[in-house]
């Protein structure tokens, strides 16, 4: 999903360089890959949205229950999709993998880790009993081994290219099954240390799934009807509800079916809203086109990075300042909190280049070796 784009995203052979983030969009990309990056980044942030909310003591359990639900949609598209991508990178030598790609994501994590850690520890909400700058100094330094924070997606990529590139000479069928057996194990309820390895763990099935089924994914796309997307979106539904009303979650291999199902399911969404025009709307106002989320896609990294010290900050000072919003209200916060993280993160990811600060989102072009 963070892509650098010294070359189209979904084409032409690899380069390295820094994220789409902060670049034009690129006349021959997909337009349904992007709107599945912008709506499971929408999602993401309106998770961790909620959640924080709800840990200062607001009454959200509406979204709380919608999350529970979007759970098993939004990370296994987000990492198929970032998948499908990551083919171009598997033949390389592993000095063109490193200096292209890992790199990229060595960066950002380095630069940004010690930003979400310090936030939370000047916010209060650390996680940690008597977090102090010594706890901060400690995690920062075993970070590379055991992420803290909202950024394990990107240590988690990073290792899932190091693994795919690994096993390039073993056979596609016997990646995904192996692949599967793991992420059926923890899915059913793992809790490492981190969770970080919990991700790798829970979501490399569908990294590969993407990698060596792109071909079906894309064939499927190219079929999505408003029918098959009510048929998709029903499957995925059925079988999220009946195992987690049933209480089989932690029953292995069967939320794994969940997730496999909720790929389909955000796919087919994304292509439909891929599809939608920009409009003006009598009474509404403009409605972008993809509504919105193929051009968010595009630009996924800094909302990403930042998100999470956008709503932490904000949370801050509405408890600092006694401000308190009483349900039922509450329950709209997070969707406040969502579109503000959101229009920071973008605000953010356009100023940065026209200031001289590319270097926020992607390693300066003298260390990744890309021309100026």
């Amino acid at each position: 999903m963070f892509t650098p784009s010294g070359s189209p995203r979904h084409a032409g052979a690899p380069k390295p360089g820094r994220d789409a983030a902060v670049g034009p969009r690129t006349p021959d990309r997909l337009a349904w890959p992007d709107a599945a990056r912008g709506l499971a980044i929408g999602l993401v942030v309106l998770y961790h949205a909620t959640n924080w909310t709800w840990s200062t003591g607001y009454e959200v359990s509406v979204l709380r229950e919608v999350n529970e639900t979007l759970r098993s949609l939004r990370m296994p598209l987000f990492f198929a999709v970032a998948g499908m991508f990551a083919g171009k990178w598997m033949t390389v030598p592993w000095s063109h993998l490193a200096r292209g790609k890992l790199l990229f994501f060595a960066w950002v994590f380095v630069l940004w880790e010690p930003i979400s850690l310090v936030v939370r520890l000047l916010t209060g909400y650390y996680q940690v009993v008597d977090a102090d700058w010594g706890t901060v100094g400690q995690h920062l330094t075993w970070s590379l081994l055991v992420p803290r924070s909202e950024l394990w997606f990107i240590w988690t990529l990073a290792a899932f290219f190091v693994i795919a590139r690994a096993l390039r000479r073993v056979p596609a069928p016997v990646q995904l099954v192996i692949a599967a057996c793991v992420s059926g194990w923890a899915l059913a309820g793992w809790e490492p240390e981190s969770i970080a390895w919990r991700g790798t763990a829970q979501f490399v099935v569908f990294f590969l799934g993407g990698l060596h089924l792109r071909p079906l994914l894309e064939r499927f796309a190219r079929r999505v009807t408003w029918l098959w997307t009510i048929g998709a979106v029903g499957v995925w539904l059925g079988i999220q509800v009946a195992v987690r009303e049933l209480g089989l979650a932690d029953v292995p291999g069967l939320y794994l079916l969940a997730n496999v199902a909720g790929v389909p399911a955000g796919v087919a969404v994304s292509v439909l809203a891929s599809r939608v025009p920009g409009v003006r709307v009598p009474g509404v106002g403009h409605l972008p086109r993809s509504l919105g989320l193929q051009w968010l896609g595009s630009r996924t990294l800094p909302v990403f990075v930042t998100h999470t010290s956008v709503v932490l900050g904000l949370l801050y000072l509405m408890y600092s300042n006694a401000v308190w919003v009483p349900a039922p209200q509450s329950q709209w916060l997070p969707v406040v909190l969502w579109a503000a993280a959101i229009t920071v993160g973008l605000g953010l990811g356009a100023l940065a280049p026209r200031i001289g600060a590319r270097w926020l989102f992607a390693p300066p072009r003298w260390l990744s070796g890309s021309r100026p």
